[in-house]
């Protein structure tokens, strides 16, 4: 059975930072889904600067805050897409969130969801490392590494297989994708412009498992 909503949970790639159409790749592939005649909700729930510590302690109690409004009870699929801000170094602290931890919290967090309905995981996407070290807004200094993100990656991806839901490994074909490199040195090196945006949108749109899930 399709959906009729959809929960994108994730950081400030999904909620699209930069993207000068505001909708990011969760808004264009659903546009496209509606241009196709299939009628469905879709919440990006994107935050930025979240780790899977964040958006697990969030995640139910928006997703039931939504659930009781529109369709109610009708059928619900999710879409988790983080582990960026998870390999983020802080003012030389260490990584936001240790690996284990990361996964323990996703083992959980994915596994409640599936009880509800179809879960969909799409990992971290690589940063241009020459922007190290990075002050953001807070004045915090950041130090982020493709070889971290890769990690928590590789990691993500092998958990899924183990626990049987589809993952979307975006980290390994960017890392080396021209296109990708210039969508990130067009904009902070961090979020691309809007043809990374794009480029997420179509992996996505012709990942088998989405395609099933939206029939």
């Amino acid at each position: 059975m399709k959906p009729d909503q959809i929960y994108f949970f994730g950081d400030s790639i999904t909620l699209a930072d930069n993207d000068s159409a505001r909708c990011g790749w969760p808004g264009r592939l659903c546009a496209g889904l509606e241009k196709e005649g299939t009628a469905l909700t879709a919440y990006n729930l994107g935050i930025n600067g979240d780790t899977s510590r964040d958006i697990a302690a969030r995640w139910q109690a928006e997703t039931a805050a939504r659930r009781l409004r529109g369709n109610g009870m009708g059928t619900a699929a999710f879409v988790f897409a983080y582990g960026f801000n998870d390999a983020c170094n802080p003012d030389g602290k260490g990584l936001q969130v240790a690996l284990s931890e990361a996964l323990k919290l996703s083992r959980t967090m994915l596994g409640a969801a599936s009880a509800i309905g179809p879960v969909l995981w799409i990992g971290p996407t690589p940063l241009d490392e020459s922007i190290n070290p990075f002050v953001g807004g807070s004045g915090i200094v950041w130090d982020i590494r493709n070889r971290d993100i890769g990690a928590y990656s590789r990691a993500y991806g092998e958990l899924a297989g183990e626990i049987g839901l589809p993952y979307l490994d975006l980290f390994t074909p960017f890392s080396t994708s021209e296109r990708y490199a210039r969508a990130l040195a067009a904009y902070d090196g961090i979020h691309p412009a809007d043809d990374g945006y794009a480029m997420i949108t179509e992996a996505v749109a012709a990942w088998q498992p989405w395609r099933d899930l939206i029939g």
